[in-house]
């Protein structure tokens, strides 16, 4: 395994963005770069709790307040207004400047003026995390909407593609005001309150829209931070070493009663997720990654298990990578025996180690392979195959038992009930609901492309977790499903639990129990892959 010097280590952290944050008092190797995570956002004020003393910091570095004793925290907005936004097309990103020059002469020739923008972005070269500048190629032209963007942007779709990205006119209006409601000591600031301690206790909200939303008393460790939003709300940001928000990820994401390798191979794909994704999403809010499970569901100390620490403490600082780069190293929670292509999903890049694969150490004579073909899908769906993630056949442990309902599942909708969904979630009135049709399925039966017909209607819904969302009130299991038509009901009959690509966590729980180690269940899952420690 590569390991870094102590040098390079610290020559990371100082050129980061997240440098200026005094840093934590154990060695820098163990706990590995901070990162930034949004764990509320758009609120109009909130509360928090804390037994420690801490010091307060605003958005330029100045010291606010050192020391400072009292439990309760109020923080509240005042004058508060979204920030005025303005809208580009980008063409391509690279971190090559001449490239960049070359990408812009060919907007030229086209007849369109470009512009190269200078940003800076954490990405893994040479076995390093390093602070690099980036250059986005973008058009000219700026507009004061989205919909003006869009307007353009179809108009030159034919010669070239791109994206639309918003940027900030001005810094959102208004001033954060912490108050302390035992002393009433107060601090305010119009950029970004900071507060540094050991424990703090606040209300989230986690799983939202989806069957397991709720709202949660949840504790973070280290930092608070507090901004205005685009929207003119209040974001809350904890920010923290990355082995440490680990810690509330892994015992989040997989049962901490998983067997350890489980656990560890759990802790190697979202710690390269984590690294692998910094400064590419969210890239309007103050943060690198939300606790959801648009990035991670991240649950702070309450899911930090005895279990989930060692299997972090056990792997620190190992990802997996291919072709000298940090691999994405996605998973889902069930993938029903068979996992997904990436750019079946998701439409990016197809990444030879996430391929679609039959989620077992060997293809059996008679298995069932080729799920984008419909006349295979209904047979696997309705069968009980030989692969790691079906706890249905197996005597599993305790902690497994729960995945049970999600590796086959049936749900029953009445007419009425179904088209009233599909009317909120997509927006289109189809009318009563009469078929809903498979046009395009991927390797693992999900479905990338469907078509609702109504009496007044039909339309066509594109994209796995859009086509979840469009016909279930709180997103269907997964797009791997068939449909049957019982008099006035529709029943729809699935397989798995999620998006299907790279590591199912139920196959590599199976896989750990049966004696698999944390490399074997990985090498598994992302294939071609290699593991490296990069701190």
């Amino acid at each position: 395994m590569k390991k870094l010097p102590p040098l390079v280590i610290a020559l990371i952290f100082m050129i980061s963005r997240c440098a200026y944050i005094p840093l934590p008092p154990a060695p820098i190797s163990e706990l590995g770069p901070n990162v930034r995570i949004g764990i509320a956002e758009n609120l109009t004020s909130l509360e928090f709790e804390t037994d420690s003393n801490v010091d307060i910091f605003d958005g330029d570095e100045r010291l606010l307040a050192e020391s400072v004793s009292g439990k309760r925290w109020r923080v509240t907005l005042q004058n508060a207004a979204p920030a005025p936004l303005s809208y580009r097309l980008l063409y391509r990103e690279t971190d090559e400047p001449v490239h960049a020059r070359q990408l812009a002469a060919t907007l030229e020739q086209a007849g369109f003026s470009s512009k190269i923008k200078q940003i800076k972005k954490r990405a893994f070269r040479n076995g390093q995390l390093l602070t690099i500048p980036y250059y986005q190629v973008l058009l000219k032209p700026i507009f004061n909407s989205e919909a003006e963007a869009r307007q353009f942007q179809k108009q030159i779709q034919p010669q070239f593609s791109t994206t639309i990205l918003p940027f900030f006119d001005a810094r959102p209006a208004g001033r954060i005001i912490l108050t302390n409601e035992s002393t009433g000591m107060r601090v305010e600031s119009a950029t970004m309150i900071r507060v540094m301690g050991k424990l703090f206790k606040l209300t989230t909200v986690s799983g939202k829209d989806f069957h397991f939303e709720r709202e949660q008393q949840r504790t973070y460790r280290y930092h608070l931070e507090f901004w205005i939003d685009q929207f003119g709300g209040l974001t809350v940001v904890n920010q923290l070493p990355i082995e440490l928000y680990l810690r509330g990820v892994v015992g989040s994401e997989m049962n901490p009663e998983f067997p350890l390798e489980a656990l560890k191979a759990q802790a190697v794909t979202a710690r390269g997720y984590t690294i692998a994704w910094l400064d590419k999403l969210h890239r309007m809010a103050p943060f690198d990654l939300c606790d959801e499970v648009h990035c991670h569901v991240y649950g702070g100390v309450e899911h930090e298990a005895e279990s989930v620490t060692e299997a972090v403490m056990q792997t620190r600082g190992q990802v997996l990578i291919f072709d000298d780069q940090i691999c994405d190293t996605r998973y889902a929670a069930v993938c029903g025996g068979h996992s997904e292509n990436n750019e079946d999903v998701w439409g990016n890049t197809p990444q030879p180690y996430l391929r679609g694969r039959l989620d077992a150490k060997s293809v059996s004579p008679g298995s069932i392979v080729n799920l984008s073909d419909e006349s295979n899908v209904r047979r696997w769906i309705e069968s009980s195959p030989d692969v790691f993630c079906n706890t249905i056949q197996l005597p599993v442990p305790e902690a497994l038992n729960y995945t049970k309902k999600y590796f086959r599942w049936t749900e029953r909708y009445s007419r009425p009930e179904l088209s009233q969904i599909i009317a909120q979630k997509t927006g289109q009135n189809i009318g009563l609901l009469n078929e809903i049709v498979p046009l395009e399925r991927g390797v693992s039966g999900r479905l990338k492309k469907v078509e609702l017909r109504g009496t007044l209607k039909s339309i066509v819904v594109e994209k796995e977790l859009q086509i979840r969302n469009a016909i279930s009130p709180n997103y269907l299991y997964s797009s791997c499903f068939v449909v049957d038509r019982q008099g006035n009901d529709f029943i729809l009959k699935g397989a798995g639990w999620g998006h299907g690509v790279g590591m199912c966590q139920t196959g590599a729980g199976v896989m750990a129990w049966k004696g698999f180690d944390y490399r074997s269940i990985l090498q598994h899952y992302y294939r071609g892959s290699k593991i490296i420690r990069i701190y």
